[in-house]
């Protein structure tokens, strides 16, 4: 089994002034593909725990981009759509892929973009091929917009009450186990 892990968050406080750029990300925490340290940090929790079932169930891990960014107004287009682009670019050299799992924050908002998440899972669905299963994390609080992109565009979703405390333990049980439900119902 392959599975593609990558995190991209930020929360959007649409009545703040202050945009956020590539260096807001870039300064609160950017790992990139592979480098992302033994601890989780917030939304990067199903990377962790990813990475500790792969290594106890023998499976291969490709470990995307990482990012975070402090709450604070609208996302640039610029900074948005770099590392949208970077992350299904590396979906893509990953392929072929059973499972693509996202730690996504669910409240990001984008010039151009009021639905970053559901933006960033259609490009995903579009690059994985048609057996393979979406998963997304989002903070309890994550909004869904009208347009059903996000929930079209994956299968398994975990809310979590705060951050890193149930994933390590159960987003990749559950995202295996919502694998094989997604391919017998198939």
């Amino acid at each position: 089994m392959r599975m593609f892990v990558a995190s991209l968050a930020t929360e959007t406080d649409t009545f703040l002034p202050r945009p956020i750029d590539r260096s807001a990300f870039e300064s609160a925490f950017y790992a990139p593909a592979g480098t992302h340290p033994q601890l989780p940090t917030l939304c990067s929790a199903p990377l962790i725990a990813a990475r500790r079932r792969a290594s106890r169930d023998g499976f291969t891990l490709i470990e995307g981009t990482a990012a975070w960014a402090e709450r604070a107004g609208l996302v640039s287009r610029s900074a948005y759509q770099s590392l949208r682009d970077e992350i299904p670019g590396q979906l893509r050299a990953a392929l072929p892929v059973d499972i693509a799992l996202f730690g996504l924050n669910g409240a990001m908002v984008a010039d151009g973009y009021e639905d970053c998440e559901g933006d960033l899972l259609a490009r995903a669905r579009d690059i994985a091929e048609a057996g393979a299963v979406m998963g997304a994390e989002y903070g309890l609080h994550c909004q869904l917009t009208e347009k059903p992109r996000r929930l079209r565009s994956r299968d398994p979703v975990q809310g979590v009450p705060a951050y890193g405390l149930p994933c390590p333990r159960r987003a990749p049980g559950r995202a295996l186990a919502s694998r094989r439900a997604a391919r017998s119902a198939r």
